[in-house]
C-alpha cells in the first residue's frame, strides 16, 4: 500500500513558497497603551523645595514599546530552542557527521510564574550500515504544564547522518529546552521562529514585534502580480530547510521599494532569488506602506527515501480474502492525509508494517505496529488509519493479517 502526501500536508510541487500572501506577510504596527507602561511615582525624597513650594521633577518618558500589549497578569510568549545533547551509543559518545537541529518554535503560558525547571526530551534510536538514524522512538516526557511543539525532534534526527559502516544498536540523545521571552529575544531568533513550519502559540507576538517599526498592519494592498524564486535552481540538502525573511516598502503606485533580507538561514542563493522575486511584485495603487514583511522557504531537493525493508519482514496478506482491506474505508491512506506532517515538512519517507485481525462481519481489530522506519511516527499514523478499516464480510475471519504501508513523496523535477 502506497501513501502519497496530501495537498494539505505537502502540495504537488515539493518546493512551495508562501502562496497565501496575507497569511504570511505579518506586517504589524506598534500599539501603545497603558497596560505595558509602568507607573512612575515620585518619592518624597526626590521632591525639590523652592521658595516654600514643592515641585516634583517630571518622570522620564517611558521607553518605546516594540511588542504586543498583553492583558494584565499575562506573561509574554517565549521563543523555544530545543538543543541536542551528547549522543551515547552503548554507553559511549558518538559524533555525527551532521546533526540537524530542530526547528525553532514558541510557547506561552498564563499567570505570572515561569516554570521552575525546563523539561527535557529523550529519543532512542539505532544507526544502520549507511549511517542513518533508524528505529527512532520518543520517551514519554513529563508534561511541563504548557504546550511545546516537539514534533520535529524525530524528523530532525532522521535527517542527521553518522559515519557509514559503523552500525550501532542502542543509542540515545536528550534535547534540553531554553526559553527567551519574545520582547527580549534576539531578532535572529524571532526571524527563525517566524519562518518555521510551526511558529507556535506566540506567533502573533513574534510577528507584531518584527513589524513594530512599520505601518503595514493590513498589508500593502491587493496584489496585482506576485513572483516566486526559481526554487528548482537552488540547491538544498535533503531533509533540511532554508528560509529568507524580507522587509520591503510599497509606494503609492504599488511598486515595491527598499527590498532587503533582514533574517536568513544563510542560503545565499535563496536570499538573492528572494530579493529579486519580491522586487517584481506589484500591488494596487493607493496609500504607500513601509515595513512590510514576507518570507520564502526552500525544502530539500529530493526526499530522503525510507530504509530498505529487511529480508525477514512480514509479508503482505492482502491476497487473503479475509485480510483484504476495503480501500473505501482507508481514505486518509490513499489521499495522503495520514502522512505524518512533521516528516513531510522535511521530505522524509518511511514505511510501516501493521498487523491486525478480522472478524467474519468485516470488523478489524487488534491492530498493532510490527515495524516502522525510520521512526515510530510512521507506524502510529498507519495504525490509526487501519484501525478504521473494514474487510469484506465472509464466512470466517482471520488472525495475523499483515499490511505493508509505504509513505512516499513526489520527486522534484530537475531545473531546465
Amino acid at each position: 500500500m502506497r501513501v502519497a502526501a496530501g495537498h494539505d500536508r505537502l502540495p504537488p510541487d515539493p518546493v512551495v513558497p508562501n502562496r497565501d500572501y496575507r497569511a504570511h506577510q505579518r506586517p504589524i504596527a506598534t500599539h501603545m497603551g497603558l497596560a505595558r507602561i509602568p507607573m512612575l511615582l515620585s518619592s518624597p525624597r526626590t521632591a525639590i523645595e523652592s521658595e516654600g513650594a514643592v515641585t516634583v521633577p517630571p518622570p522620564p518618558p517611558p521607553p518605546p514599546l516594540h511588542g504586543p500589549i498583553l492583558p494584565s497578569g499575562q506573561r509574554p510568549g517565549e521563543i523555544v530552542r530545543l538543543t541536542p545533547g551528547t549522543i551515547l551509543c552503548a554507553g559511549g559518545p558518538v559524533s555525527p557527521t551532521h546533526l540537524e537541529v530542530p526547528f525553532a518554535t514558541s510557547t506561552k503560558w498564563f499567570g505570572r510564574d515561569a516554570p521552575t525547571t525546563a523539561p527535557s526530551y529523550a529519543l532512542t534510536f539505532a544507526i544502520d550500515q549507511d549511517g542513518r538514524a533508524v528505529d527512532i522512538q520518543s520517551s514519554p516526557p513529563i508534561f511541563p504544564g504548557f504546550f511545546i511543539d516537539t514534533t520535529d525532534l524525530a524528523p530532525a534526527l532522521a535527517a542527521s547522518r553518522f559515519a557509514p559502516g559503523m552500525p550501532q544498536r542502542t543509542c540515545g540523545i536528550t534535547y534540553t529546552v531554553a526559553f527567551v521571552p519574545v520582547p527580549d529575544a534576539p531578532l535572529a531568533s524571532l526571524y527563525a521562529a517566524a519562518s518555521a513550519p510551526v511558529p507556535g502559540p506566540a506567533a502573533s507576538e513574534i510577528y507584531e514585534r518584527l513589524g513594530a517599526d512599520g505601518d503595514c498592519a493590513r498589508g500593502p494592498g491587493s496584489p496585482r502580480r506576485l513572483n516566486y524564486p526559481a526554487f528548482e535552481a537552488i540547491a538544498q540538502a535533503s531533509g533540511t530547510r532554508s528560509w529568507s525573511f524580507l522587509s520591503f516598502d510599497v509606494d503609492a503606485t504599488g511598486r515595491t521599494q527598499n527590498v532587503h533580507v533582514v533574517g536568513s538561514s544563510q542560503n545565499a542563493a535563496l536570499d538573492s532569488a528572494s530579493v529579486k522575486a519580491l522586487r517584481g511584485n506589484r500591488y494596487a495603487p493607493g496609500k504607500a506602506s513601509r515595513g512590510c514583511t514576507f518570507h520564502f522557504y526552500r525544502l530539500g531537493n529530493q526526499p530522503i527515501a525510507a530504509p530498505a525493508l529487511p529480508a525477514d519482514a512480514p509479508k503482505d496478506t492482502d491476497a487473503l480474502p479475509a485480510c483484504a482491506i476495503d480501500p473505501k474505508t482507508i481514505p486518509s491512506l490513499l489521499n495522503g492525509k495520514a502522512y505524518p506532517g512533521p516528516f513531510a515538512a522535511r521530505r522524509i519517507e518511511g514505511y510501516a508494517i501493521i498487523g491486525f485481525d478480522t472478524a467474519p462481519w468485516g470488523a478489524v481489530g487488534n491492530v498493532r505496529v510490527l515495524a516502522a522506519e525510520p521512526a515510530a511516527g510512521f507506524g502510529q499514523a498507519a495504525m490509526e488509519a487501519i484501525s478504521q478499516a473494514r474487510v469484506v464480510e465472509g464466512d470466517v475471519g482471520h488472525r495475523g493479517c499483515v499490511s505493508r504501508v509505504q509513505f512516499r513523496l513526489p520527486k522534484e523535477k530537475p531545473a531546465e
